[in-house]
C-alpha cells in the first residue's frame, strides 16, 4: 500500500509541475480562459484580476508538485491539491456537460485536450489525490 501511495504522489507531483510550467509559459492564455468562465457566469467584474490569479495558480501548481516530489509537507499539500482538484473537476465537468467550452486550457496551447478528456483527467487526479489524503 505504501508503494502505491508513493507512486500516486509522484504521478500527481509530476503532472502538477508539468501543468504549472506549461501555463507559466503563457499566463495570459490562462487569464483569457478564466475571463471566458467569468463572463459566462456573469462575473466579469473579476476580469481585471485574472492575470494575477493565473500567475498565483501556476506558482501554486509548481510549488505543490515539487513539494509532493520532495516529500515536504505531504499532508498539507495533498489537502490543498484535493481542494484545488475538486474545484477543477467542477469547472471541467461544467465545460464538458454544458458544451460551452471546447477545451479547458489545463495545459495551455501546448497540449490542447477536449473538455471530456480534461474532465476524465480530473476524475483520475481526484482519485489519486484522495488516495494520498487518507
Amino acid at each position: 500500500m505504501k508503494i502505491s501511495v508513493s507512486i500516486a504522489r509522484i504521478l500527481v507531483g509530476i503532472l502538477f509541475i508539468f501543468s504549472g510550467l506549461v501555463k507559466a509559459n503563457d499566463p495570459l492564455g490562462l487569464s483569457y480562459k478564466m475571463q471566458e468562465f467569468f463572463e459566462l457566469w456573469g462575473m466579469a467584474r473579476f476580469n481585471s484580476w485574472t492575470l494575477t490569479m493565473s500567475i498565483l495558480m501556476n506558482a501554486f501548481e509548481i510549488i505543490a508538485g515539487v513539494a509532493l516530489l520532495l516529500g515536504w509537507r505531504i499532508k498539507l499539500f495533498s489537502w490543498l491539491l484535493l481542494l484545488l482538484i475538486i474545484f477543477f473537476t467542477f469547472l471541467t465537468g461544467y465545460a464538458y456537460f454544458s458544451g460551452k467550452f471546447k477545451n479547458c486550457g489545463c495545459f495551455g496551447d501546448c497540449l490542447p485536450i477536449s473538455a471530456k478528456e480534461s474532465f476524465l483527467k480530473d476524475i483520475a487526479l481526484l482519485i489519486l489525490i484522495g488516495f494520498q489524503t487518507k
